[in-house]
């Protein structure tokens, strides 16, 4: 794990992994465009992002649920084995948007709708790609506040919902409230989410302006309770006892509908110069499989935050590979526009890493210590893990030798944890005190 150590390799799995559709295209560095013989125009960007998925419910991880068009993104890109998120949506949604930490602007649980989000003016991924020329599209789920809209954060074109969860099929939130808009305008229409918003990804990628890039990042709520999917696709499942059919069926669905995305790339000619980055904002809950890791969504034990990840990009990724680099939500901003090659502003002070350049040479780059803080925080120190529970209970873990962190090791390695701890509490003094949001974070054991 180490770099310049041989890369260690924390689970055995028959392909790579999924968690996020990225489009871009030519080569480039951290702060310098690099020119490429492979691809000559900019790249697309294409992020899928998946909610509420484990790292086991995939069919490459061996998850009971079909999910071909997802694990071909591995199969035709780079596994990342090593990618971290927040262990809930609303951080994990932040830190990819703005490359920091989360906390640092008071975001460490799930977003209420009168919630403030992010900070009016906070650089973001979306708004340096537009100010770039890309054509900035958010499909899906929001959940960063209604305060901080999409259109006003960077997003030239937002479909989709603004809060935690909506009802698959009449598109209401938990207070019965319609909760689907275009561009500020309520609408209502017949269909299931997942496919209509499929559909629109699909027009937008169909209609798009030919002579610009685009950044699109489809942000699904499959498989997010409330749980429900179409009655054709429950009847696949019907004899898998023991498993939680609607949900199975909701991944063979959300697989479908980024099988017709996919296919639309290709029918426009778009596959070599797209970047495609596929991804879960955090762990499942108790209704879904991230084994071979402990815990689940709203811990930081591997459960909750180890999640898949997948690029494909054929002008620049070889396919079939998988990466040990260690990699959070908050280095998708930098890493993605050192990918297509823009010019990093200095002044612009973020928590994420650039590292383009080990995901497509397939080397490991030191990232130093990092943090995952919510309301339960994790730092990540070589080989090892300090945990620090909301309820203030402490562990520590060996990566290397227990992935599945069924050995903790608080009591064997007092100056490790002690150090670790320090380290931990040095940086979670920067940020302001936790505000009360949502519902409370789910206890570690």
């Amino acid at each position: 794990m180490t770099a310049g150590n041989c890369p260690v390799r924390f689970v055995q799995i028959r392909s790579v992994t999924a968690v996020i559709l990225l489009l871009i295209a030519p080569g480039s560095v951290w702060g310098q465009t690099v020119s490429s013989a492979k691809t000559q125009s900019p790249p697309h960007l294409l992020v899928l992002l998946a909610d509420d998925l484990g790292w086991g419910d995939l069919g490459l991880h061996g998850g009971a649920a079909r999910t071909p068009n997802i694990d071909r993104i591995a199969v035709e890109g780079v596994e990342l084995l090593r990618y971290y998120t927040y262990p809930v949506c609303s951080p994990t949604r932040a830190a990819i948007l703005t490359g920091q930490m989360p906390r640092r602007y008071g975001i460490a649980s799930p977003l209420q709708p009168r919630d403030a989000g992010l900070p009016a003016g906070l650089p973001t991924l979306p708004r340096t790609l537009q100010s770039a020329g890309y054509q900035t599209m958010l499909v899906g789920k929001w959940h960063l506040g209604s305060t901080s809209h999409p259109n006003r954060t960077g997003f030239d074109h937002f479909f989709g919902f603004l809060g935690a969860e909506i009802d698959y099929h009449r598109h209401t939130a938990r207070n019965g409230q319609v909760d689907w808009q275009r561009n500020g305008n309520s609408i209502r229409e017949a269909g299931y989410s997942t496919f209509l918003l499929a559909d629109e990804a699909v027009r937008l990628i169909q209609h798009r302006d030919s002579q610009r890039p685009f950044y699109l990042q489809v942000a699904f709520n499959a498989p997010h309770f409330p749980l429900a999917a179409p009655p054709e696709y429950e009847a696949k499942y019907r004899n898998h006892r023991g498993e939680n059919i609607t949900r199975l069926a909701m991944l063979d669905a959300l697989d479908d509908a980024i099988g017709r995305i996919l296919e639309t790339l290709d029918e426009e000619g778009l596959r070599r110069n797209t970047l495609v980055v596929f991804l879960s904002d955090n762990g499942a809950d108790q209704s879904g499989r991230n084994g071979p890791f402990r815990g689940a969504k709203g811990s930081t034990f591997e459960g909750g935050i180890h999640v898949p990840c997948l690029l494909r990009w054929p002008a620049e990724l070889d396919p079939g590979t998988s990466s040990q680099q260690p990699m959070t939500a908050q280095d998708l901003f930098p890493t993605l526009t050192a990918a297509v090659g823009l010019p990093w502003n200095e002044s612009l002070k973020i928590d994420g890493k650039n590292l383009w350049d080990p995901i497509r040479g397939g080397t490991v780059q030191d990232r130093g210590p990092f943090l995952i803080s919510a309301a339960n925080s994790a730092l990540f120190d070589g080989d090892w893990k300090f945990i620090e529970t909301a309820a203030g209970k402490n562990f520590l873990f060996n990566l290397r030798n227990d992935p599945g962190e069924t050995s903790d090791r608080l009591q064997d390695e007092p100056v490790i944890a002690e150090r670790l701890q320090a380290a931990m509490q040095q940086r979670t003094r920067e940020f302001p005190p936790m505000q009360k949001r949502g519902p409370p974070a789910r206890p570690q054991r």
